[in-house]
């Protein structure tokens, strides 16, 4: 092959490759921005600003809006990698206002719900949001999200990781420090974070303290997202606080 052949053959790999590389900073300039959307799969539901959660939560109205009209009550999105189109928040209430937290379901792109205490109002949110579990841990985040969302905030549940977790009295007395040693060394090998069982895949362990009460919940979830839960007493009166 002549010097000419080579020198021509070479001009032409570079003048494709500028020219491939032109192409591609020209549709990347224009592509969607993703920097915050979920990362996970199919997932493309964005965070919401403050701003859009505050126009969505104008058809719920006060408290909920007052709330969040006021600089500051705390905005956080709790984890939904399993939600394909939709997520939850929660906003807490600072003083001078009485402390109190909301938990919001959003989805598409205008749908919100209020959570609290209202478990047909998740299983909507999770019809609504795309709801597509293909994990192990998307069933544990599932269920974990489904008792954070309709929990009553001043009784609890209390999900626990370790019996040490366990909302223990900050002053207690001689009796009741004896009755946290026992009550410790009886289940410090029994109580573990939220896993599935080894019974089914679908099925979600959970150890929870529901105001004094020490529950072992198997909480299995449905194909359409509903979640079937059975409980066990371990403990009816733990020496703790509500």
């Amino acid at each position: 092959m002549g010097r000419n052949t080579i020198g021509g053959y070479v001009g032409y790999i570079l003048l494709l490759f500028i020219t491939c590389s032109i192409a591609y900073l020209a549709v990347g300039a224009d592509a969607p921005d993703t920097s915050h959307r979920l990362t996970r799969g199919d997932l493309k539901m964005k965070d919401l600003t403050r701003q859009e959660l505050t126009q969505r939560a104008a058809r719920i109205g006060p408290p909920i809006l007052t709330a969040l009209e006021k600089p500051e009550t705390v905005v956080e999105r709790f984890p939904t990698p399993f939600f394909t189109n939709g997520g939850i928040y929660r906003v807490a209430t600072r003083p001078p206002d009485r402390p109190f937290l909301y938990v919001l379901g959003v989805w598409g792109k205008d749908g919100i719900q209020v959570l609290n205490n209202d478990p047909e109002a998740f299983f909507e949110l999770a019809a609504k949001s795309g709801l597509k579990l293909t994990s192990s841990n998307d069933y544990i985040g599932y269920v974990t999200a489904y008792l954070e969302s309709i929990r009553d905030y001043k009784f609890g549940p209390q999900i626990l990781k370790s019996i040490e977790e366990s909302w223990w009295r900050r002053s207690p007395t001689p009796d009741e420090i004896r009755q946290r040693e026992e009550v410790t060394a009886k289940y410090s090998k029994v109580v573990e974070a939220p896993r599935i069982s080894r019974e089914s895949d679908a099925t979600v362990v959970v150890y929870l303290l529901r105001e004094r009460t020490l529950i072992r919940m198997n909480a299995k979830v449905e194909s359409d997202g509903r979640i079937q839960i059975s409980e066990k007493v371990l403990e009816p009166q733990m020496p703790t606080i509500l």
